[in-house]
């Protein structure tokens, strides 16, 4: 690891960028960014779906009366739609934060699993807090939520554990550049002269 990879985000990225390997290095401020956009994104497409999912009007108890529901206002609208992006945003956001304090702490600008997995646990603990408020689901929620990142950014996002043995498999090392019959070829065409040039 070069000096400038144990100190801040810039001259790293400035001296990998100056290399060709910057590879997509973002600074926090790039990902929260993108981070909240895809966290309110997928928190809107959420709020969406379970308004589809409960289009009535009606609300079932479990005793079996039928009270009326909330209407179809901006207060619904805003319970539906804009909680779930605001929980998302939170979740994404603070994924990015803590991955990007763990990465200027341990100088390390590159994918490392570690990160990935403070980062999970933490966003796991704003998950499990803001949808529960109880210490104990939000713990276990941190816990499995690090878990799977690091598993996720240890392996990579390809299931396949070896992807150059399994590109070799299907692909083969060189490719002639003028096309070669086998001697199997040769003999059918020898038998069959009719499609000789086919």
């Amino acid at each position: 690891m070069t000096g400038a990879a144990a100190g801040t985000f810039w001259p790293y990225r400035n001296d990998q960028y100056s290399l060709g390997k910057d590879n997509g290095l973002k600074s926090f401020g790039s990902k929260a960014y993108y981070a909240a956009l895809q966290g309110g994104i997928a928190g809107v497409t959420y709020g969406a779906l379970q308004m589809a999912y409960y289009p009535d009007k009606m609300a079932f108890s479990q005793k079996g009366t039928v009270t009326a529901g909330p209407a179809r206002g901006l207060s619904y609208i805003s319970k539906t739609t804009i909680r779930p992006a605001v929980v998302f945003s939170a979740v994404t956001v603070t994924f990015a934060a803590v991955e990007s304090v763990a990465e200027e702490i341990r100088g390390s600008h590159y994918k490392d699993p570690w990160n990935s997995a403070f980062a999970g646990a933490a966003a796991g603990l704003v998950l499990g807090g803001f949808l529960t408020r109880r210490i104990d689901v939000a713990s276990m929620t941190a816990l499995g939520t690090g878990l799977l990142m690091g598993m996720v950014d240890f392996n990579g996002p390809s299931p396949i554990c070896d992807p150059m043995t399994e590109q070799a498999k299907h692909f083969p090392p060189k490719i002639s550049p003028k096309f070669e019959e086998s001697e199997e070829l040769k003999g059918l065409k020898a038998k069959y002269p009719d499609f000789k040039n086919n």
